[in-house]
């Protein structure tokens, strides 16, 4: 009763390893990588509060270098409240690669998703006078499950030590409520990039270490989120450290000031296993233990040159230009991601 007479808003879920979840933030990261790629996420966020929000991604994605196009599977699910509300999506991606210059490329992408959104009234609860929390008696909705169809596009430029790139999500209109009120879903915007300085390069038994910046900014209706980031890699190690607010943007009842992420992940042959631990700075400190997030990526690398694998962050790997024209030319190494 109180979401209906009060103005309330929220918006799609966002993992903390920003790029160790690449297809789930853009399109245009299908296929951004020589050969094949599988990649499992899983976050627990606030795991001190009951019934909070858990969320699982699996993504499989791979490139064509014949047609200079990358292609993607994801598939995400959200759990709200213990089961109470559940969103998942399967989605196909494509994207395709253009050579601007030498050294700087193009990639737009699509995706195409059929998303689901389910309430479960049995699961519903109350809180007491004293904080006590107890079950809903005779929750009813005319609406509990529904699919929909949805689209996303995106465009990103990259280079050896660059990439910039937008998302548009929710392209498609759709009514996401499960009463008789029309709720339609809001696009959602974000904007990301970053920067990646080498300073040791790898040969003659030294291995690469670099410092990486990084930034993604997201809008979804009135809410709006920074996430600023560094990485250090110094190979098999990469340690990241993130803020997420927008320091002075905040509304009379909430201060725009979420939490400090920390970040650790390690090579193993192919494999890159990474951990994240969001350390709550808002209100909620104290109260919710952080959130804990869970990254694997595995990469079976066809391409004609065998590189080890980095973690989540843009450096360079094999890969083609438009019509090849300027491949031969490409850098022998692209390993994002």
């Amino acid at each position: 009763m109180f979401g209906l007479v009060t103005p309330s808003s929220g918006q799609d879920m966002s993992f903390s390893q920003v790029y160790a979840a690449p297809l789930y933030l853009s399109p245009s990261f299908a296929g951004f990588t020589s050969g094949g790629r599988v990649i499992l996420n899983y976050r627990d966020q606030w795991p001190g509060i009951a019934n909070t929000y858990r969320t699982y991604a699996f993504s499989y994605d791979e490139y064509l270098p014949g047609y200079n196009s990358g292609v993607g599977l994801l598939f995400l699910r959200d759990d709200q409240g213990g089961g109470q509300l559940i969103t998942q999506n399967l989605g196909i991606q494509y994207a395709y690669e253009l050579a601007v210059s030498q050294d700087i490329f193009i990639r737009p992408g699509l995706q195409f998703k059929f998303a689901e959104r389910k309430i479960d009234p049995s699961k519903l609860s109350q809180v007491g006078p004293g904080g006590e929390t107890f079950p809903w008696i005779n929750a009813e909705f005319p609406i509990e499950h529904f699919r929909k169809l949805d689209a996303t596009a995106s465009a990103m430029v990259y280079s050896d030590f660059f990439w910039a790139g937008f998302t548009l999500d929710h392209l498609v209109k759709n009514d996401f409520g499960f009463t008789d009120i029309e709720t339609p879903e809001p696009l959602k915007t974000v904007v990301y990039g970053g920067y990646r300085h080498v300073y040791q390069e790898s040969g003659r038994g030294k291995n690469e270490q670099s410092a990486t910046l990084a930034f993604m900014y997201r809008k979804q209706q009135s809410f709006q989120q920074l996430d600023l980031g560094v990485y250090w890699f110094a190979n098999p190690i990469e340690a990241g450290l993130w803020y997420r607010g927008i320091p002075g943007v905040s509304s009379p009842s909430l201060r725009n000031n979420d939490a400090i992420i920390f970040s650790l992940g390690v090579n193993i042959g192919t494999i890159h296993l990474a951990y994240s631990y969001d350390m709550t700075v808002s209100g909620l400190a104290g109260r919710s233990n952080g959130s804990n997030e869970f990254s694997v990526i595995y990469r079976f690398n066809r391409g004609p040159i065998i590189s080890s694998p980095r973690g989540p962050v843009p450096c360079n790997e094999p890969s083609q230009g438009l019509g090849g024209g300027w491949s031969n030319n490409r850098p022998a190494r692209r390993k994002i991601f």
